[in-house]
C-alpha cells in the first residue's frame, strides 16, 4: 500500500506513523515536500486572494522552518529516504515493498505549479462583490465551474 501525503498534512498527522511503526504495519508514505501548504496557497490564489503565509519562504516570520522529514520519520522508527527525482522515487517505492516496517520516501515538489489532473473540484465559494480584480475574475470562473457541476 502506498499513501501520498503532502508535507503540511504529514505535520498534522505524523503521530499515525509512530503507531504504524509500533504495530509493524508495512506500507509506504510518499511525502511530497513543497515547503509549506502549497495546495492551500494555490486555492487561496485561485479564489482571487493574495498569497498569504502558506509557504515557508514567503511567511511573515523571521525564522523560516527547514524541516528534515527524512530525519523526522526515521526518529519515529520508519525506514526513511529522500528521492532525487521521479525515476528515483519509482526505484525507492519498489524497494519499500520488501520491508516489514513503514517506509517514508520524501520528494521535493514545486509549491506553485499544479497539474490540474484528477478531475476533482474543490468547491470554495468566491465573494460576489469585491474590489480586487483578481477576486472578480475568480468569481466569474467559479460561476462557470458551478454551472458545470449542476446535475439536471
Amino acid at each position: 500500500m502506498v499513501c501520498f501525503v503532502g508535507d503540511g498534512s504529514y505535520m498534522m498527522a505524523n503521530s499515525e506513523l509512530a503507531t504504524a511503526v509500533m504495530r509493524r504495519i508495512p506500507f509506504t508514505i510518499v511525502l511530497t515536500d513543497n515547503r509549506g501548504y502549497g495546495c492551500i496557497n494555490r486555492l487561496q490564489q485561485a479564489t482571487g486572494g493574495a498569497e498569504f503565509n502558506n509557504l515557508y519562504a514567503t511567511s511573515n516570520v523571521e525564522a523560516k522552518p527547514e524541516i528534515d522529514f527524512v530525519t523526522d520519520a526515521a526518529a519515529m522508527g520508519a525506514h526513511a529516504v529522500k528521492a532525487a527525482d521521479t525515476a528515483d522515487l519509482e526505484v525507492k517505492i519498489r524497494e519499500a515493498r520488501d520491508r516489514d516496517i513503514p517506509s517514508v520516501i520524501v520528494i521535493d515538489t514545486d509549491p506553485g505549479a499544479g497539474t490540474g489532473a484528477g478531475g476533482h473540484w474543490w468547491d470554495v465559494a468566491v465573494p460576489e462583490v469585491f474590489d480586487r480584480a483578481e477576486v472578480r475574475e475568480a468569481r466569474e470562473a467559479y460561476v462557470r465551474q458551478t454551472a458545470l457541476q449542476r446535475i439536471d
